[in-house]
């Protein structure tokens, strides 16, 4: 079914249109909640919540979408990653912690392929660890600001820290980590 045929029909009778979404989009949006929500923290009932959030959400602004701005596939996976990254800001503002102990919570960019390149994976695999490696608290505000996306602000809160120390230990672990890995 084409974008404009499932507007007109979420226009016309809702309860449709969102099963005709559901079906044709549910699987990818489930892949791009779970692809961040990796961390064992969180279990299947919280990834089912946000995908849940995702359509509801794409419903109650449907007005707002243009077709202009993109498909709605597009615009429903942008919501699905906003609405995954603020729940794992909620789990980290509650002050739990991310562990990177588990394969599965690992980095993972956004356009990861289980098919993709082994060298990728392989080179994933060994930042992960470069990472873990360089301790905490520095270990802690890598993951929080390039895998969460926590602002220095926000990363300086919950370690108690000053945003100044916050900056500082950021760029001198991302040096570390280029060092170790050739200056890349």
């Amino acid at each position: 079914m084409e974008d404009r045929e499932l507007l007109e029909q979420l226009r016309k009778d809702p309860e449709r249109g969102m099963t005709a979404l559901i079906e044709a989009y549910g699987g990818l949006i489930y892949a791009v909640v779970r692809g961040k929500l990796r961390a064992s923290a969180f279990g299947q009932a919280d990834v089912e919540h946000c995908v849940a959030d995702t359509f509801s959400e794409f419903y109650c602004d449907l007005e707002r979408y243009s077709a202009d701005r993109g498909s709605i596939k597009s615009w429903l996976c942008v919501i699905a990653r906003h609405n995954a990254l603020d729940r794992l800001r909620q789990h980290c503002r509650a002050g739990q912690t991310v562990s990177l102990d588990d394969e599965s919570a690992a980095p993972v960019a956004d356009d990861f392929s289980v098919e993709g390149d082994p060298e990728d994976r392989a080179f994933r695999r060994e930042l992960a660890e470069a990472v873990k490696a360089l301790g905490d608290p520095d270990r802690e505000i890598i993951v929080r600001k390039y895998w969460l996306g926590q602002s220095s602000k926000e990363i300086a809160k919950a370690l108690h820290m000053t945003v100044s120390n916050v900056d500082t230990r950021t760029h001198r672990a991302i040096g570390k980590l280029r060092e170790q890995f050739g200056g890349e």
